[in-house]
């Protein structure tokens, strides 16, 4: 049933990132502030290489790159992947659980909370990762982050991709389940997003 889920997931982001219009402004201040938070926490880690799962347009790479930390995205998505190649960034089409390589920094914005049993998922970042995993996620716990959901599903309707209303604490009980700590557990922009950074019990 699971697989059945997450291929139907799959399509929907294919279709998403064909279907992807210019984001709008409170769109564009969100993603600055997630990304403003992300490179702060990637430029003070001591890393060699790194890997975006669902790397979607590139946000992330562009800041591996610019960091000259070797990197590279992966997302299921060929319009995505299609999109990061046209901006010069290292890209391919791949899926979490297809990936055999290693990294010093396993990252992903905004993933786990689509799926209905985000378990294995964290297995497969943790089993990928050396070093790190590092979270953008969105806050269903706070009023902003209420308040944001409810204002997309008001404006987009069925257009944007379901998100089931996982708590930081959930993330945070799975992943120390599976051997890891939470080293950073940060509010973003108005505690819309949490920046969640984990260090795996080598």
């Amino acid at each position: 049933m699971d697989k059945i889920l997450n291929n139907s997931l799959y399509k929907t982001w294919e279709s998403h990132w064909i279907n992807e219009k210019k984001m709008t402004l409170p769109g564009r201040i969100l993603t600055k502030a997630r990304l403003k938070a992300l490179k702060k926490i990637i430029l003070s880690l001591s890393i060699q290489n790194a890997i975006d799962v669902g790397c979607g347009l590139g946000h992330l790479l562009q800041i591996f790159k610019d960091a000259d930390i070797h990197y590279l995205g992966i997302d299921v998505s060929q319009k995505a992947v299609m999109t990061c190649k046209e901006k010069g960034l290292n890209a391919k089409i791949g899926k979490l659980e297809e990936e055999k390589s290693s990294y010093d920094l396993v990252a992903s914005e905004g993933m786990l909370e689509h799926f209905l049993n985000f378990e294995p998922y964290v297995k497969d970042l943790i089993r990928i990762s050396s070093l790190y995993i590092l979270l953008m996620q969105p806050n269903h716990d706070s009023f902003m982050g209420r308040t944001l959901v409810y204002l997309a599903r008001t404006v987009r309707g069925d257009k944007i991709v379901f998100e089931y209303n996982y708590r930081m604490k959930d993330y945070i009980e799975i992943f120390e389940k599976n051997g890891c700590v939470c080293i950073k557990n940060e509010p973003v922009f108005f505690d819309t997003s949490r920046l969640l950074l984990f260090k795996k019990n080598n």
